[in-house]
């Protein structure tokens, strides 16, 4: 009796091993299971997704008269324009809006502060509320706004 309980349990245990196996759908065997093409598109979506984009921001005075720095900026699809230049630039803020940028100042006294465009359009918004995408250029210009 012990022996056909023991081949019993034996077969059991492997009837449950093998069904284990035949169901494996980890990540790594899914992809084993994909044609080429298949495999070769989530690769590439993978590292497209991974790739950094790039913005120009350019720093200038007086409706541009006078460029005072132009910088290319690697940045991640969808970040916020007003942590990039803080990371890249000597940058102040209030409430979202660049109060001063590389030590130029709001300067209420003679009406100059910093605005800014995007791809040649004025912002109706702060910095703080920019998502910035791949190509963007960016222009701060330092300037009066009478």
């Amino acid at each position: 009796m012990k022996s056909l309980l023991l081949k019993l349990f034996t077969v059991l245990v492997a009837l449950v091993v093998l069904a284990a196996c035949g169901n494996d759908e980890s990540p790594n065997n899914a992809a084993q299971n994909q044609t080429p093409n298949e495999n070769q598109a989530n690769t590439t979506e993978t590292s497209e997704q991974q790739e950094e984009a790039t913005i120009k921001i350019v720093l200038s005075k007086d409706k541009e008269a006078e460029i005072l720095e132009e910088k290319e900026v690697e940045i991640n699809e969808g970040d916020i324009l007003l942590d990039v230049m803080k990371e890249n630039f000597n940058a102040e803020d209030k409430d979202g809006f660049i109060t001063s940028l590389e030590g130029l100042d709001y300067d209420e006294e003679n009406s100059m502060s910093w605005m800014f465009s995007i791809n040649g359009e004025s912002s109706m918004v702060g910095a703080g509320e920019v998502e910035l995408k791949d190509g963007d250029v960016v222009n701060f210009d330092y300037q009066s706004w009478e």
